[in-house]
């Protein structure tokens, strides 16, 4: 299929179209899926469908890698509401940053600008990069039912990435660009999953919290490209048709709540906190988990619940001062025990080791700690990390099409 050329080059490398049914709800995630176990090169880019990409964006990735081999990248989003330029009439990057502009602060954006809440200040659904390698053995993109519908991002795979001990890095000498159209934050009635009223998953939130690295429901084909490499795009094409998805179709029934707790928030000023069946709940760190039979029979002595994170945090009893004295000048052996309390003990054995491993690789960073992992057996630490303005690259994104050089895929 056709795709328009950018300087005598195709505009796309693979335009691969999955052939869903219209009733289904879309999954993004399973789009990121199949560029990954499709794609050839050494980075896997996922971006925002509808960003304009300054010329230099490659060349600021390949960069950023060669100073930070095992890094999650980010870059965030410049945004501008001026309705002018829609329909997209290609204005020059730097009109931008003029009237409209609504996220820009001295010489970042107001989430890189050190920001009390970059969780949701950065645009972490705007551009991110991984290595290929890395988002395979974390089993590619969560495919839980939870990802139906626009709740839905790369950021889950960044959660995951850093639980595998991979260094969080956002750029900030180069930027995507966002300009105005319809409904472009996404308020509107399509189907979604539980979130935490900023439309962040619960689910990636609850991983994150947890420590966990391996998805909570694995495409069903990622295994088989682990060790094998690239997979033909005619064979994915085929599994795609032999396998129905009836989670997906629009007219099914959403499930109930059922038991699922999400860790949304661990030790906040002291305090973890979980949602359930849409109620948000807060427990001192040293009562552990959420346990949904313990509360049901009474056998807390202290908990807090509210119908949203706001209040919830409004009525806990926060002392902040004795907080701060508590972790900067406090015993130093009751602070490591409290931190420990704070964790989800199963996850300490691996955690303690993939620590390890990123103290042992973070000495041949120029960027500060590269963050982790060790390059394969038999590869120096020098060719694991550098790349070359000939390497291959593959952008995976649900609608790009003005970046040279990428791979589309589509329901």
């Amino acid at each position: 299929m056709a795709a328009g050329s950018v300087g005598g080059q195709p505009a796309l490398d693979k335009w691969i179209v999955l052939g869903y049914p219209r009733h289904y709800i879309y999954h993004k995630h399973r789009l990121y899926n199949m560029g990954i176990l499709a794609a050839r090169g050494d980075i896997c880019v996922i971006c925002d469908s509808d960003a304009v990409f300054p010329p230099t964006f490659i060349a600021s990735l390949l960069r950023a890698y060669t100073e930070t081999p095992a890094a999650v990248v980010h870059l965030d989003e410049v945004r501008n509401t001026n309705q002018a330029f829609y329909p997209f009439n290609y204005p020059p990057i730097k009109i931008l940053f003029g009237a409209g502009c609504i996220n820009w602060e001295g010489h970042t954006t107001l989430g890189l600008n050190d920001s009390a809440d970059r969780l949701h200040h950065a645009n972490y659904g705007a551009c991110m990069a991984a290595r290929r390698r890395d988002l395979l053995a974390i089993g590619g993109a969560d495919e839980h039912p939870d990802y139906l519908g626009y709740v839905c991002g790369p950021y889950e795979l960044t959660f995951r990435l850093l639980n595998y001990g991979r260094e969080e890095r956002w750029l900030k000498n180069e930027y995507l660009y966002h300009t105005w159209h319809p409904n472009q934050y996404g308020l509107n009635q399509d189907h979604h999953g539980p979130h935490d009223g900023f439309h962040l998953s619960a689910r990636a939130l609850d991983a994150r919290s947890r420590f966990r690295v391996q998805p909570y429901r694995r495409n069903p084909w990622i295994r088989q490209a682990r060790w094998g490499g690239t997979l033909p795009v005619e064979r994915l094409l085929q599994w795609v048709r032999e396998r129905p998805e009836p989670d997906w179709e629009a007219a099914a029934q959403p499930p109930p709540p059922g038991e699922d707790v999400y860790w949304m928030e661990k030790n906040w000023f002291g305090f973890n906190i979980f949602q359930h069946a849409d109620t948000w709940y807060a427990l001192r760190v040293r009562s552990g988990m959420l346990n949904l039979q313990k509360l049901r029979r009474g056998g807390y002595h202290e908990f807090w619940q509210a119908p949203s994170k706001a209040e919830l945090q409004g009525q806990l009893p926060l002392d902040l001062q004795d907080w701060e004295r508590w972790w900067t000048r406090g015993w130093l052996p009751a602070r490591l025990w409290r931190k420990f309390r704070a964790q989800p003990w199963q996850q300490l054995p691996r955690r303690l080791v993939r620590q390890a491993r990123r103290l042992a690789a973070s000495s041949g960073s120029s960027h500060g700690p590269a963050g982790v992992g060790l390059p394969r057996p038999g590869r120096t630490r020098a060719s694991a990390g550098m790349l070359t303005p000939a390497s291959l690259w593959e952008t995976v994104g649900a609608n790009s099409t003005r970046l040279p050089g990428t791979l589309l895929v589509e329901r």
